[in-house]
């Protein structure tokens, strides 16, 4: 599967991009506020394999699809989108996205993941995304909303990760609000 923008393309993840992954994967910064911690080569390459025994299509509860961001003018992978399916009777996905840090505030993950939510819409059993938001990451909060997503709700204290609780906001949108 390939999702192509105007600087970009979205494709699985392979082997041959452990370099660039490994740029952001490891990077403190960039993975403060996402649910894994700074990685190893050892360790990305394992994510890598983990991506490969993905479905890269949403007709089951706990279906995933995670596709890299590859720059047209140079083929490095500059960052990632990742959607699963979690709940089928409800017709629900969860969306998030990832931008290595030389790449930040220049578009792509908003270019990437306008492109992605609309795959991830036409996807059958998908009517309703969500996106949770660790609240201290109010630029990510900024792009959902931008991708039209609302706020729906802040969680106190929802999520313990890396030591810490952690206040989520929800960000949601349904398909008929996105494809207006």
């Amino acid at each position: 599967m390939i999702l192509d923008t105007e600087r970009l393309r979205l494709r699985p993840i392979t082997s041959k991009d452990t370099g660039d992954l490994l740029l952001y994967h490891s990077d403190p910064a960039v993975v403060r506020y996402i649910p894994w911690t700074v990685r190893s080569s050892a360790e990305v390459e394992t994510a890598i394999a983990n991506y490969a025994t993905l479905s890269m299509a949403l007709n089951h509860e706990g279906d995933s699809i995670v596709l890299g961001w590859e720059l047209k003018s140079s083929g490095k992978v500059i960052g990632q989108s990742n959607a699963s399916l979690v709940s089928l009777v409800n017709q629900t996905a969860d969306v998030g996205w990832v931008t290595s840090r030389g790449f930040w505030r220049q578009g792509y993950a908003y270019e990437a993941s306008a492109a992605f939510i609309d795959f991830v819409f036409s996807q059958a059993v998908v009517r309703r995304i969500v996106a949770n938001i660790d609240t201290r990451n109010p630029e990510s909060a900024r792009l959902a909303e931008k991708l039209k997503m609302r706020l729906e709700g802040e969680f106190r204290q929802s999520i313990f990760t890396k030591g810490e609780w952690c206040d989520m906001w929800q960000y949601a949108a349904l398909r008929e609000e996105i494809n207006q």
